[in-house]
């Protein structure tokens, strides 16, 4: 598995260094946890714990400190100056390393980098190759099975595409499918994934410190319209999942909640740029979590006001083991839109309501055919 490395977007420097920290760690874990058959289970926890990662963050960085500082402090400078200079101070430098990274993560403006936006790890050197099998052991855990429409589908690569996923559960792991080469869905539909593809994550992702990280490393971009168009225009195709976090705050474990019915943006960017629409419905990515409703209102202000989503949630044993429950990743037939006159131009809001409907009716339809027994709900 190798994708292409060539004119990656640029990184502040301390972001590349968290990204090598996090894929040192993530191969360590990988070595030692292979042999042991514990890979998938550890990997389902830190996937789990995705929007967690600050705090093993921190725990790498004093890990690395205690097992690295230290010996060259004692044998640079007088023994004991570890602890007169490190432990003395402790408090003192991690809330540094906080605040450096909370101004790095404000003031970067990297995830709004179209060009070179690809997947930045390199499966032919061992380190990134060991991170990406640590990761892959997900698969284990939570196995993926990719459907298309018909037996011999096919997507053409040359052809530009919005990939819509749904629902968005806790997590949305239909997006998984599209971050590199060697996915259930690449193998199925190859030529894809490595082709001028991007992501879209909400802007506020890229400002949380250790989660930006993971996001930057992947093929991701922000989602606001200025960066989408500049995405579309540049010839990528982009996968988003529409729901965003309200989404997910409405996730149920047995059903399936969508917030569809006024999600126009991509319909709208979709005529703009002449992609066809490929509807993905991961059946199953509600059950991997638990989830509460408790103080719903208060969240779902927050959600549409600050655009800050805080899903309560846990998984077996009240972790973030997800559920072991199998996902179908649903891949339907392509809503074809007409190519426009002047690309760019903006459609009338009818034109978009009415393909709008259109693909609601789709993504009904292929819920309809895949379950028996699952509720569909769209908002």
């Amino acid at each position: 598995m190798t994708t292409n490395q060539q004119a990656l977007r640029r990184l502040p420097l301390l972001t590349e260094i968290n990204i090598y920290i996090f894929t040192l760690t993530f191969a360590i874990l990988h070595v030692i946890l292979q042999p042991t058959g514990l890979e998938p289970i550890v990997a389902s926890v830190c996937f789990g714990n995705l929007f967690g990662l600050i705090l093993p963050y921190l725990a790498i960085i004093a890990s690395f400190v205690h097992i690295f500082i230290r010996p060259c402090l004692e044998f640079c400078l007088y023994s004991g100056a570890y602890e007169s200079i490190v432990l003395e101070y402790k408090y003192v430098w991690i809330v540094c390393i906080l605040l450096i990274n909370m101004a790095v993560s404000i003031t970067d403006t990297s995830h709004r980098a179209v060009e070179g936006a690809d997947y930045r790890y390199n499966r032919s050197r061992y380190l990134d190759d060991a991170a990406g099998k640590f990761w892959d052991s997900c698969e284990d855990y939570i196995t993926t099975t990719v459907v298309p429409w018909k037996e011999n589908a096919t997507l053409d690569p040359k052809r530009q595409y919005i990939f819509a996923c749904h629902p968005h559960g806790i997590h949305c792991t239909p997006l998984g499918q599209f971050h590199c080469r060697g996915t259930p869905f690449d193998k199925r539909f190859p030529g894809i994934c490595d082709n001028k593809l991007s992501g879209l994550a909400a802007s506020v992702v890229f400002k949380l410190p250790g989660v930006r990280e993971f996001f930057l490393s992947l093929n991701y971009i922000d989602a606001s319209r200025r960066v989408v168009e500049d995405a579309l225009e540049a010839h990528r195709s982009l996968f988003i999942c529409t729901g965003s976090g309200e989404e997910s705050l409405l996730t149920k474990r047995g059903e399936d909640i969508l917030v569809l019915s006024r999600r126009r943006g991509f319909i709208r960017m979709a005529l703009m740029y002449g992609c066809d629409i490929v509807p993905i419905f991961g059946i199953g990515n509600s059950d991997l979590f638990a989830t509460y409703s408790w103080g719903m209102g208060f969240r779902m202000w927050m959600q549409k006001k600050l655009h800050i989503s805080i899903p309560i949630f846990h998984g077996r044993y009240l972790t973030p083991l997800p559920y072991k429950v199998p996902i179908q990743v649903l891949v339907g037939e392509p809503l074809k839109v007409p190519k426009p006159k002047v690309r760019g131009e903006k459609p009338d809001d009818a034109t978009v309501d009415s393909y709008l409907k259109k693909y609601i009716e789709r993504v009904k339809d292929m819920h309809k055919q895949h379950t028996t027994d699952r509720k569909l709900t769209i908002r």
